[in-house]
């Protein structure tokens, strides 16, 4: 494994542990009429914003995806296929964002976030799988060590503090609160009966 490939599955476990965050809290509010924590699902939100479409998947698209392309034509389908859905993430997270507003300015609207959320993470558990299980595979087996020097260096300034450091803390402060409200077997918070 290199540098870039063990970012980008650590990048993919933290935005499944907030996928999963979001969609507990769904639950909880429609299966034991939890009141929504508005401020938790806005910074959720904000992290699906930021994190994925805007700093994750472009470094996909600028570095590692067309090495590939260029040492192994073979995978050009699947590669057509995940920058495509690196187009559709967006409008779904606007989709979030937009349902999410709405619901709080009107509890009728919880309906249409909770799918919103449901297609969301459905497409996100997809798409990694095909990165992870398709795309990752390739790349370590084709890409010679001089391709991996200029992945790795991308993929690295993705924890560089010049990024932004304030969203760091940001981001830790949400993983906390996520791990320390969601119960074992996916967090650290008490039994719901």
């Amino acid at each position: 494994m290199t540098i870039a490939t063990t970012i980008i599955r650590d990048e993919h476990r933290a935005l499944a542990s907030v996928i999963k965050g979001l969609q507990f809290l769904v639950q909880e509010i429609q299966n034991r009429g939890q009141t929504p924590d508005f401020p938790l699902l806005q910074s959720i939100v904000s992290y699906i914003e930021q994190f994925p479409d805007k700093l994750h998947h472009p470094k996909e698209d600028q570095y590692l995806f067309p090495a590939l392309r260029l040492r192994h034509p073979a995978s050009a389908a699947e590669l057509d296929i995940l920058e495509e859905e690196h187009e559709r993430g967006t409008p779904l997270t606007a989709r979030v964002a937009n349902t999410l507003r709405a619901y709080q300015a009107d509890p009728s609207g919880f309906d249409a976030f909770a799918s919103a959320v449901d297609d969301y993470a459905n497409f996100h558990w997809e798409h990694m799988s095909r990165e992870e299980d398709v795309i990752l595979p390739l790349a370590e087996k084709y890409l010679t060590a001089e391709d991996w020097l200029g992945i790795n260096a991308a993929f690295k300034s993705n924890s560089d503090p010049l990024v932004g450091i304030n969203a760091q803390r940001e981001f830790r402060e949400l993983f906390r609160r996520l791990v320390n409200l969601i119960p074992a077997p996916h967090g650290l918070g008490a039994e719901r009966r």
